[in-house]
C-alpha cells in the first residue's frame, strides 16, 4: 500500500502536463495558530466536504472542499489527519 506522500507524489505527477502544474498543485504551509494549512487546486473530485471538529485548543480540523479545490486547516500534531482526508478527497 501507498503511504500518504507516496499517494500525493503520484497524483501530483498525473497531473502535470506543462500547464497544469503553472497554475495548481499541493501547498503544505504552517500557520500561527500553531497548524497546518493544505490547500490543493486543479483537482477533478466527486465529492464536496465541509468538517469543523475541534476536540481541544491544540486537536482540530477544518476541512472547506468542492470538486476542484482542497483547503484544510488542523493543529500542530494533526497534519497526518488532514493528509489522510487530502488523499481521500482526490481519490
Amino acid at each position: 500500500m501507498e503511504n500518504l506522500i507516496e499517494k500525493l507524489q503520484s497524483w501530483y505527477s498525473s497531473q502535470c502536463n506543462d500547464v497544469w502544474e503553472h497554475s495548481f498543485g499541493i501547498e503544505i504551509s504552517n500557520i500561527d495558530n500553531p497548524g497546518w494549512k493544505i490547500k490543493i487546486t486543479g483537482a477533478n473530485s466527486k465529492s464536496n466536504l465541509n468538517i469543523n471538529i475541534e476536540r481541544s485548543d491544540t486537536d482540530w480540523i477544518v476541512i472547506n472542499a468542492d470538486d476542484t479545490a482542497f483547503q484544510a486547516y488542523g493543529g500542530s500534531l494533526n497534519l497526518q489527519e488532514l493528509l489522510e482526508t487530502a488523499a481521500k478527497w482526490l481519490e
